[in-house]
């Protein structure tokens, strides 16, 4: 095993062990601890739209206020991921992930006193490009500069996590280890709508922020202490020699990044996975508001209805996807890129029908189908992902894939649901607004699920750039 106490030798890459399909217990434990924190670090980042409507009544925040908070967490996120890219392809990737545990949850608790603070920025207008002129309370840039740490803590975990996998599983279980880590995020969905709703509905919506947040502090201590696996432990070096491997630790950033891009697989896979991630942003953070708004479920109720779903659907369709797609891959070696690009494009319709219609008996099935397949995508995308690069580069491969499909993804969505929830409920944004009405839905009285409109139009670019991606890889 690599020393913790000293920097990672990336420089060389490990030969695979002599029985490269055995996966000891040491790995499975591993994978449990780093499942858990996966799935503490998605109930922090939920629990915020759980208790959105709680939050705007108490703070007078806007729909583009609550987009803000969401980007800036995301747009920090963004923007550190490549430096813990390059740390995690050089140094203990197990104790920059502890840390980053901390930092999260210390900052999701820090969110119940913002508006509490002696000191806080002015409130300000700026221009945001494509947009327009957007105005921020004093409150709502307190909470997205916190909410903007929690998303430095978030961006090392993320970053650096399947790359820890990677060298605790061999090629032919690796989708499955994923689906198992990434079926935290559904896990997570669900446990923070739950929580924070409930927590909100009976002590406050501080309290709930402050409750989630204490577990991570305590699983850090576990994340510390895992032992750090050899880099490339289950690879074939000689797979990856054409592609200069063995040199890519000490190449330039600049270089690296350049090889990155260039790579087929990688490139094709994070644009389709982009146009996934920008619907997985504006369905966490707007799915509970539109229920409580637009089908007039009680708030509580809403955020409850969407935990039970995303604990159910979001699990199978995680797992499934990453059981399905190893037995695909192995009749067919273009078998991920087709399980994702199958899942986007069959998403299309139960998104479109959960927003048209206005009986639960038919919105609340189509909610249920369509993350379920939103989430088939997780596991075969993530194994294209690390099985797409030499293992020496595997972080910094994570962490462009980051920096790509939040900054194109959710990063618009989740904010730009909001502003555009909000010009539509000004009489604005005509294009939309109309194709809402040939829909049924009335964009003055709904604004915010004609918003919402640009879900299933994601979901469609989504599953060409995979088929695109499958037809590359068949050749």
């Amino acid at each position: 095993m690599d020393s913790q106490a000293k920097p990672a030798q990336p420089g060389r890459l490990s030969e695979p062990a002599q029985n490269s399909e055995t996966v000891t217990r040491y790995s499975y434990y591993a994978l449990s601890v780093l499942t858990f924190v996966n799935f503490l670090n998605y109930i922090d980042r939920q629990a915020l739209p759980a208790v959105a409507p709680a939050m705007q009544r108490d703070l007078g925040l806007t729909d583009t206020e609550l987009g803000a908070m969401e980007a800036a967490l995301l747009l920090s996120f963004t923007v550190l991921a490549p430096l813990f890219g390059r740390l995690g392809d050089r140094y203990s990737r197990t104790r920059l992930m502890a840390i980053a545990a901390v930092v999260w949850s210390v900052a999701t608790g820090l969110i119940a006193y913002v508006d509490r603070w002696p000191m806080l920025p002015p409130k300000m207008q700026l221009y945001v490009p494509f947009f327009g002129l957007i105005a921020l309370s004093s409150v709502a840039l307190g909470l997205c500069s916190v909410r903007a740490l929690v998303g430095v803590g978030e961006s090392s975990y993320s970053t650096i996590t399947p790359t820890l996998i990677a060298d605790y599983f061999p090629l032919k279980r690796r989708a499955t280890a994923l689906g198992v880590f990434q079926a935290a995020i559904p896990m997570g969905f669900a446990l923070g709508y739950v929580l924070g709703a409930v927590l909100a509905h009976y002590f406050g919506w501080r309290i709930a922020f402050m409750v989630v947040g204490l577990p991570g502090l305590v699983v850090s201590i576990f994340v510390w202490r895992l032992q750090e696996p050899k880099r490339g432990e289950h690879d074939n070096a000689a797979d990856y020699r054409d592609a200069g491997a063995e040199t890519m630790p000490r190449q330039s950033w600049w270089r690296t990044t350049r090889q990155i891009f260039l790579t087929r697989d990688w490139l094709l896979s994070t644009a389709g996975y982009t146009a996934l991630t920008f619907v997985l942003g504006a369905f966490a953070t707007w799915a509970t508001l539109m229920l409580a708004r637009d089908k007039h479920m009680s708030e509580t109720a809403a955020a409850v209805t969407l935990g039970i779903v995303s604990l159910v659907a979001g699990a199978a369709g995680t797992f499934g996807g990453g059981w399905i797609a190893d037995r695909v891959v192995a009749k067919r070696k273009n078998g991920y890129f087709l399980v994702c690009a199958a899942s986007s494009l069959l998403g299309v319709i139960p998104a479109l029908m959960a927003l048209v219609t206005h009986r639960p008996v038919f919105f609340l099935p189509a909610i249920f189908f369509a993350v379920v397949l939103l989430f088939t995508n997780n596991a075969p995308f993530h194994a294209i992902l690390v099985n797409s690069v030499p293992p020496a580069i595997r972080a910094s491969a994570m962490a462009l894939n980051i920096v790509v499909i939040h900054a194109c993804g959710d990063v618009i969505s989740r904010f730009g649901v909001g502003k555009l929830s909000d010009s539509l409920s000004e009489g604005n944004a005509k294009f939309i607004g109309g194709f809402a009405r040939l829909l049924g839905i009335d964009p003055a009285l709904e604004h915010l699920t004609a918003a919402l409109l640009v879900v299933p139009a994601g979901l469609l670019v989504s599953a060409l750039f995979f088929l695109w991606g499958a037809r590359k890889h068949s050749g």
